[in-house]
């Protein structure tokens, strides 16, 4: 028979050491858990809800109201210089001696230039010089770049040659660099596309070199490499779509400084050879005569300002939608998000409920 346990002593558990949980017997029964908390063993799911949807592209497009109004402005000069002029049959060389110096009319928008050439139909032609030179300089500039930058990266003597040359095409002023380029090649606006290609590659090239260098320490590539991927490999897979991004937007700076230096080389009578339109060649055709018809110097100073401005905003929208530290300020919804759920608010409706 076995001896009663005395009230005053505490059971033994199985939490303490050395001892061995006590046999309950028949007459005694397990503590109540009543009153204590039981832990939930319901699964935690880590997807997210289903009301929750990751941004698109365009939406993240409208919620940077800088880049949408870029965008825009850069859409409006490209329909006005390229649309408009045919279905008006607006001739920029058309020379009209009677009207030279006119004021702005019904017939002449904004006036004749000193040879009775209408002033609007200039300006536009010059939109569309301007355009074309700033998007080849900066897509050519982009891709050699990009060629220079990363070969650069996985070969050292290439990389020693090629950086050096870059470093001295960069320590000379660029408006400097770009004339005398142009001056030897000659007068044209290939030739001109040409010099300053060759005066902005060098700087997209060593930012491609950069990025590319900060990439290749990274934990991905290395695994990579050890898993005996060769370098055309790594090239192609990481390298090049994690530059893109920085590449993209620089070019979108150097489209805008493209643009600048084209207007002060034609000014400077090194870019787009007379009679051709551009608007280096309006305002130099306008300083010697800024008295008698200063819209000449104010219209044209107007549309490089704004395209100029407009790239630039683009430039820095682009910088914000790849930035991750700048993705959270682009969640708030701009003019252009609250417009467009204005106008299909049904469609964003049911997006939504998807």
């Amino acid at each position: 028979m076995s001896r009663p346990e005395s009230p005053n002593s505490a059971p033994s558990g199985p939490g303490q050491r050395g001892e061995q949980p006590a046999d309950l017997g028949p007459s005694k029964s397990a503590p109540s858990t009543r009153s204590n908390t039981v832990p939930s063993t319901q699964m935690i799911s880590m997807r997210p809800a289903a009301s929750y949807q990751r941004p698109t592209l365009w939406q993240r497009m409208l919620g940077n109201t800088q880049l949408m109004v870029g965008l825009l402005i850069i859409l409006v000069i490209f329909v006005i210089s390229y649309v408009i002029p045919p279905l008006l049959q607006l001739d920029p060389l058309a020379v009209d001696p009677a009207n030279r110096l006119a004021p702005p009319s019904s017939e002449h928008v904004f006036g004749t230039d000193p040879f009775g050439r209408d002033l609007f139909a200039r300006i536009v032609s010059g939109a569309s010089t301007s355009l074309i030179v700033g998007f080849v300089v900066a897509a050519v500039s982009g891709v050699l770049g990009t060629i220079i930058g990363v070969a650069a990266v996985f070969n050292s003597a290439l990389d020693a040659v090629l950086m050096r040359i870059c470093d001295g095409l960069m320590a000379i002023p660029a408006i400097l660099l770009a004339v005398a380029l142009a001056a030897a090649l000659g007068p044209s606006v290939t030739n001109l596309v040409i010099a300053l290609t060759i005066v902005y590659t060098p700087g997209l090239a060593r930012l491609v070199r950069s990025r590319a260098m900060a990439i290749t320490q990274e934990t991905f590539v290395t695994a990579s490499t050890m898993q005996g991927a060769n370098m055309f490999h790594i090239m192609w897979k990481h390298i090049l779509p994690n530059t893109l991004s920085v590449l993209v937007v620089q070019s979108t700076f150097t489209f805008a400084e493209s643009v600048i230096t084209e207007a002060a080389m034609s000014f400077l009578g090194a870019g787009v050879p007379a009679p051709q339109a551009s608007w280096g060649n309006i305002l130099y055709d306008g300083k010697a005569v800024i008295m008698q018809s200063p819209q000449m110097i104010v219209l044209t100073s107007v549309f490089l300002i704004v395209t100029v401005l407009a790239l630039n905003m683009i430039g820095d929208g682009l910088r914000d939608l790849v930035d991750q530290r700048s993705r959270a300020l682009l969640g708030k919804p701009g003019i252009f998000a609250r417009l467009f759920n204005i106008i299909g608010p049904r469609t964003v409706g049911k997006e939504t409920q998807r």
